[in-house]
């Protein structure tokens, strides 16, 4: 089966410190990940001060064919985040990761907002991790502060990374409504395996075929095992629907020749 990943991240020396683990995030490493699968593409993520914009733009500049770019801003530490959203358009990302359990922000902070707003002003897609949960700050139930997101920012494209997690069944309605969104399972796919969230993942690659997608949040996971897992999870699933969730719907949205890496160089 082909696979469209959603989510893949490289560090310029390959170093990956992220949680508990330790994983090679080289760009060799990848390569050689994605070649294990045969036809792919992938989208190329920044996470600021993890896996910087101008390394990420290099290597999807270097692999136009295989990589979508994705650049990131931190929305606390950037004084100016609408000018660094701007930025990132100027520099050819097609897409703006934001992360506010790892930035320490609440999803719905005016400055996340405003990133957003510029986001769609600029025709990027919004990446957003939507494990919000913090040790150091309650957040709003994730199902809802998602809700107001995509209700409030009906011209912005949104790529709802990990689905909510273990909510990822309540994302079924959100999802249904609003074709602006696609619900992924990066990282969830893997990561609760085994518990009640491997039936709701199938309910939704049934359902709403058209509104999932998948990856593997590399170097967390490869795009292998995550491949392997959907296959299993949606083993019997009508082929069509498999190759929507798999691959077409990102290749609907970031279709090859508009998505291949352009503008100035990133500078940070």
């Amino acid at each position: 089966m082909r696979l469209f990943d959603s989510l893949t991240h490289v560090t310029a020396d390959g170093r990956w410190g992220v949680g508990a683990h330790h994983h090679d995030a080289s760009c060799g490493r990848l390569l050689a990940e994605l070649d294990r699968i045969g036809p792919h593409r992938a989208c190329l993520v920044a996470i600021a001060g993890i896996a910087d914009n101008h390394t990420t733009m290099e290597v999807a500049r270097a692999h136009a064919d295989r990589f979508v770019p994705v650049g990131s801003i931190d929305v606390t530490a950037d004084g100016d985040p609408v000018g660094g959203v701007e930025r990132l358009a100027e520099a050819g990302f097609v897409g703006l990761k934001l992360h506010p359990r790892l930035h320490g922000y609440d999803p719905l902070d005016e400055r996340c907002r405003a990133a957003i707003d510029a986001a769609g002003r600029s025709g990027l897609t919004v990446f957003l991790d939507t494990l919000f949960r913090q040790r150091a700050r309650s957040t709003t139930h994730p199902i809802d502060v998602v809700d107001e997101l995509l209700v409030t920012n009906p011209g912005c494209r949104f790529v709802l990374l990990h689905g909510t997690g273990a909510t990822v069944l309540e994302l079924f309605e959100l999802g249904r409504m609003h074709s602006h969104a696609l619900v992924d399972l990066s990282f969830t796919l893997l990561r609760y395996a085994g518990s009640s969230v491997d039936d709701d993942i199938g309910f939704l690659c049934e359902q709403l075929d058209q509104r999932v997608c998948i990856g593997s949040d590399f170097p967390e996971y490869t795009p292998t095992e995550a491949l392997a897992r959907f296959e299993q999870l949606t083993d019997g699933l009508e082929g069509a629907k498999q190759e929507n969730v798999a691959w077409r719907n990102l290749d609907r949205w970031f279709p090859a020749a508009a998505s291949a890496p352009g503008g100035a160089s990133p500078s940070s």
